[in-house]
């Protein structure tokens, strides 16, 4: 689990790693200036991460960027499925919920889907939640970055959140399509 976060923790502790290397699958990361590190668990199953705005709590958030590591994900299960399943979710639980897929490909030998889900209204918090999703499937584990805002975001906010995810991806010093940079 720390080497697949740790490009994060090296942004945040940047005294604490003697290695210029990274080993074995990492995605690579760097939270946006003004948000701050609200919450963070990690299981066998699943490692998060959730940041939020400075100034802002964790109950009480306007925009929230989440980390996911699913370590125990089949991989070889295609990320279509996965995407239509986070639909679905969001269909059967908000009111007015949907989604919609804006890209799938391959970056650097990895399948990647990015797409966004509406929830009309949250039931538990009353409010719209609006959330774009990047999901890679590596081969150790299934990685999600995604931003959620509880209003309608702007085409600007849309667009600079665009610019931002597309620079999320997986190295891997196992990969030669997928070399890590030295740190």
């Amino acid at each position: 689990m720390a080497k697949t976060i740790l490009i994060i923790f090296s942004i945040l502790f940047p005294n604490v790693f003697h290695s210029n290397e990274l080993y074995g699958e990492n995605l690579l990361f760097s939270p946006p200036n003004g948000y701050k590190l609200g919450f963070t668990d990690s299981s066998n199953e699943i490692y998060t991460q959730e940041w939020i705005p400075n100034g802002e709590t964790i109950k009480d958030w306007s925009r929230m960027m989440t980390v996911q590591v699913l370590y125990n994900y089949n991989t070889k299960s295609t990320l279509k499925n996965f995407v239509d399943r986070f639909i679905g979710i969001i269909v059967d639980f908000c009111d007015e919920g949907r989604g919609l897929e804006i890209s799938s490909g391959e970056e650097y030998g990895y399948s990647y889907n990015y797409f966004m889900t509406i929830c009309g209204k949250n039931p538990n918090t009353k409010k719209p939640e609006y959330t774009m999703i990047k999901v890679i499937s590596g081969k150790d584990a299934l990685y999600l970055i995604q931003k959620a805002w509880r209003y309608e975001p702007t085409n600007s906010q849309i667009q600079d959140w665009s610019k931002l995810v597309s620079k999320v991806f997986l190295c891997d010093s196992r990969n030669k399509n997928a070399p890590c940079p030295k740190i």
